[in-house]
Parts: C-alpha cells; sequence; structure tokens
C-alpha cells in the first residue's frame, strides 16, 4: 500500500514533472491532503507546471493514482519514493535527488555498497577488455551500476550476470519500455537473476535525449565509487565523473593508448584527478580495505607444467613462441594448456597471440 505523500510521487512521476519542479511544488502545500485539495486552484502551480497543469489538475482531480498503480502491479514494478522508508540514504545527500523511482527487480540493492562501472558507447577492445577483467573481480565485492547503453555499460552488466553477481542498470526511459530496445533482453535477464532496473522516469516514457545526462547524477549517487573504462574527452561518461565530483564520490579511471582519441577523456581524468589512476581491480579493492577474496569462485589444481606458464607470466606478457621458449613445453601441449587456463579466468589471451595473468599485473 502506498501512502497519499507516495501517490502523487508515483502520478507526478508518470507525467515526467522534474525533481527540482517536484520539490517547488510540495513546499507550496502544507502536506499530501492540502496538495490534492489545493492544488488546482493555486496560480503558482500553473505558472510552475506551465503545459503540464491542465492534464495534472485533471489528474489529481479524478485521483488516478490507482490506475497508474495497478499497471505497476501487473508488470511487477514498484515505486521508491521520497517518503519512502527503503529510499536509497545515499540519494537524499545529492543535489538534485529523484523524489520516485519506479523500480522492477531486487528494490534491495539499494542496502549494498555499489560502484558504478561507466565508459564510452564506441568501445575499443581494449576499452573492451578493462571492463570486462575489472567487473569479473569487482562485481564479487559490489553491486554494479551502470547505464544499460551500448558498448561499456552493456558488458558491465552482462559481465557481472555472467559471474552470478548483481546489478542495477538506471534508464533514461521507462521501465516498460527499455532503451536501447535492443537490451530488453538483458534488461529482462538482470531481473530474473536478481538485479534492478530503475528510472524516474514514467513507466512507458521515450528515451528522450536530455534524459542521459541527467540520469547520470542516480548511476553515481547511488554509488560509492565510479570507474572509467574508456572515454573520449567529450562524452556523457565525462558529464558522469563531473556529478561524481560534486557529490563527493571516488573517481577511479584505467589509463588508454596515449595517441587514441576513445580514451582521451581518460587519460585528462588521470592528470586532473588525484590519485584517479588504476591498472588492476586490486587498486580498488585495496583502496576500500576490502579483504582478499578467491581469485575465482571455484578452486582450481593447476598442474606443474601449469604452474611453469604462470610463473612465466607473472613478469609480464608473453607471446606463444616466448612461452615455449621460456617453458620448454612442446607447442601442442602448450596450446591446450593455454586454452584451458584461459577458461578459468587464470590467463587472458590478447591480440597477436599474446598472453598474460587475468586482472593484470598487481
Amino acid at each position: 500500500m502506498y501512502t497519499l505523500e507516495e501517490k502523487i510521487c508515483i502520478l507526478l512521476g508518470e507525467y515526467n514533472i522534474p525533481s527540482t519542479k517536484f520539490f517547488h511544488l510540495w513546499n507550496l502545500f502544507e502536506g499530501a491532503d492540502d496538495f490534492v485539495l489545493n492544488f488546482s486552484q493555486s496560480e503558482q502551480v500553473k505558472t510552475l507546471l506551465g503545459n503540464s497543469y491542465s492534464k495534472l489538475k485533471s489528474e489529481i482531480k479524478k485521483q488516478s493514482f490507482d490506475k497508474i498503480i495497478n499497471e505497476m502491479n501487473e508488470c511487477g514494478v514498484v515505486a521508491v519514493t521520497w517518503f519512502s522508508s527503503d529510499y536509497p540514504a545515499q540519494l537524499r545527500d545529492i543535489s538534485d535527488p529523484p523524489y520516485v523511482l519506479f523500480c522492477k527487480g531486487n528494490v534491495s540493492l539499494f542496502e549494498t555498497d555499489c560502484l558504478a562501472v561507466i565508459g564510452t558507447r564506441k568501445v575499443s577492445s581494449y576499452g573492451r577488455r578493462i571492463a570486462t577483467d575489472f567487473t569479473k573481480v569487482l562485481s564479487e565485492y559490489f553491486t554494479i551500476v551502470s547505464g544499460l547503453a551500448y558498448g561499456v555499460d552493456s558488458i558491465a552488466h552482462q559481465t557481472t550476470l555472467d559471474e552470478d553477481c548483481s546489478t542495477i542498470a538506471v534508464l533514461g526511459s521507462g521501465v516498460l519500455n527499455v532503451y536501447p530496445a535492443a537490451h530488453q533482453g538483458l534488461a529482462d535477464r538482470i531481473v530474473q537473476n536478481g538485479g534492478l532496473l530503475v528510472s524516474e522516469y514514467g513507466l512507458h516514457a521515450e528515451p528522450l535525449a536530455f534524459h542521459f545526462p541527467h540520469r547520470n547524477r542516480i548511476v553515481s549517487g547511488l554509488s560509492k565509487g565510479v570507474l572509467v573504462c574508456q572515454a573520449p574527452a567529450k562524452s556523457g561518461t565525462i558529464t558522469t565523473v563531473d556529478l561524481a565530483l560534486d557529490q563527493g564520490k571516488d573517481i577511479f579511471v584505467v589509463p588508454g593508448e596515449i595517441y587514441d582519441y576513445g580514451f582521451s577523456g581518460s587519460n585528462r581524468l588521470i592528470k586532473t584527478v588525484q590519485s584517479a589512476c588504476v591498472t588492476t581491480p586490486r587498486d580498488i579493492v585495496d583502496y576500500y580495505g576490502l579483504d582478499r577474496k578467491a581469485v575465482a569462485k571455484q578452486s582450481y589444481q593447476i598442474s606443474i607444467e601449469e604452474q611453469a606458464v604462470v610463473n612465466a607470466l607473472s613478469c609480464g606478457q608473453l607471446s606463444f613462441d616466448e612461452l615455449i621458449a621460456s617453458t620448454g613445453i612442446a607447442p601442442a601441449d602448450l596450446n591446450y594448456m593455454l586454452a584451458n587456463l584461459e577458461i578459468r579466468s587464470i590467463i587472458v589471451r590478447l591480440p597477436g597471440n599474446l598472453y598474460r595473468l587475468y586482472g593484470g599485473i598487481e
């Protein structure tokens, strides 16, 4: 059951009234009953809402809250509002908090430690490896938050799910109108595997361009820190970092090729944000003083020959031929061994037939 205060939030959220206008509106009245009784008589309300005024006036007069709530119930959506006991505490402290969050999935994830993993939609193969490798480790310690977009966002969500861990997707559209539509399957998988879809916009809200930079304050606001996997100089990723800095969040950035424009924003952040540079997920784990967990979810026994490969790679990446020379293992045996070590997330194969230990050198 929702209180009248919460029902008002749901109705105004369904009509996409911005949070700044909501709190201005709310302060014009002395509680929910006064809001419903005198909404249509206030000239200040009319001026503030503009074109939205007439429709909301009619909906509040009819008290159309239940119609929206019934659809929510049918579709497995719940609303967490500014007046709810389970409203995320970390969002109350940001400068422009959402007054309603339409949620589909596991709302209890708001109570967990979250880390945002973000980056460009046009992700390179190197950026993809960063997002995958870092998320594999960090998802063991944090609920991974991202925006369900193409590129780094979707990699972060998918990798977290592959690791049987928890993820939150913050949408720039309604939770019943997933954008991009190609990620509807990913969104369904998030919910089915104990994750959460979140939006401050109405259930079927369109993915308007200004929604995405605005929703980014929620991505950073929910999180203890923000990991930038790949960012060009001008991007939504940089906007999210700016918001996170204003919110007092920790920033972590993986460096990229200095001649690659796709990493120009990342490398600039490393120069301007103190202690932002990280080269292994362990850097972030250590930063928060978390106990080291098992390297993998399963305990693997490795042979003497496999240990020789691991020892050889402990000093850095090597080519297939260099591994043969270093270990003395026959090419056919080494090829089989490398494939098995890669499947078990002990090593990673790089372009050019190079290999390194999983997660980089610590």
